[in-house]
């Protein structure tokens, strides 16, 4: 059996309940087994055999611990079980699998978890905008953003967390089950930037770390902003017009 048909049997197979203790507490490499110079308090390296290191916490006693990566997708699962989402984890896993399989064909080479990833929001992109599930829209763009700013690539992380902030302030809902209704959509629009306008305190402080590891001063993070809202204000026919929208993010900005 080859390693991937391994994986997706263990991921994919009959759920298991047993929650006993993943990782190492102590300061070892879970995959070499030597000593590390120190614990790591995030995914990093090991500097013996050079695999990375994630650090989760194990629902078994709640402590952090170090594992592998396969260990770190066994933890996501025994979580799921513990919160009751165990069925919803297992459909995700399905559908990642699926996605893989797909972009491996079409690629014609083995596609890395983050283009799975980034092609499965794109799919929900699509999907959400043609069902007006403008709430769900912006959540996807939320996670190609996160993707972005893992990769380093900062430019195009700070304009997807910009586009965030501007969905954000005018109010996205998630109108798809009733958007055939023209009185609901009167009384609950797509967007409502006066009842449900917000800027999320963490959007803002990613887009401000980033900003300052790019050293742009407020002018040209406005730029950026015009340049991806402008767009979105026409394509979208958003009721908060770009210019209203910048002077609310660059006080939460600046």
């Amino acid at each position: 059996m080859g390693i991937l048909a391994l994986i997706r049997r263990c991921v994919l197979g009959k759920p298991s309940t047993n929650l006993g203790p993943i990782g190492n507490t102590e300061p070892v490499c879970p995959y070499c087994r030597r000593d590390l110079a120190r614990r790591p308090a995030k995914k990093a390296k090991c500097s013996h055999c050079g695999k990375f290191i994630y650090v989760r916490t194990r629902p078994a006693d709640r402590r952090q611990v170090l594992v592998t990566e396969a260990q770190a997708e066994q933890i996501e699962e025994q979580w799921s079980i513990v919160n009751g989402t165990h069925r919803e984890f297992l459909a995700s896993r399905r559908q990642f699998w699926a996605e893989k399989d797909s972009l491996r064909d079409r690629l014609g080479r083995e596609p890395a978890d983050t283009d799975v990833q980034w092609s499965l929001l794109n799919n929900e992109l699509a999907a959400h905008a043609a069902n007006q599930d403008w709430g769900h829209y912006r959540n996807a763009k939320l996670g190609m953003a996160e993707i972005l700013r893992r990769q380093s690539k900062l430019q195009q992380a700070l304009e997807a967390y910009l586009e965030v902030c501007y969905l954000d302030l005018n109010g996205p809902s998630n109108a798809g089950s009733y958007r055939r209704d023209a009185a609901l959509l009167r009384k609950y629009p797509p967007f409502d930037p006066r009842g449900q306008g917000f800027l999320a305190p963490e959007v803002l402080r990613r887009a401000g770390r980033i900003i300052s590891k790019l050293h742009s001063d407020p002018g040209d993070v406005q730029r950026l902003f015009e340049r991806v809202a402008g767009p979105l204000e026409k394509s979208l026919r958003l009721p908060l017009a770009a210019p209203h929208a910048w002077k609310k993010i660059a006080a939460g900005l600046f």
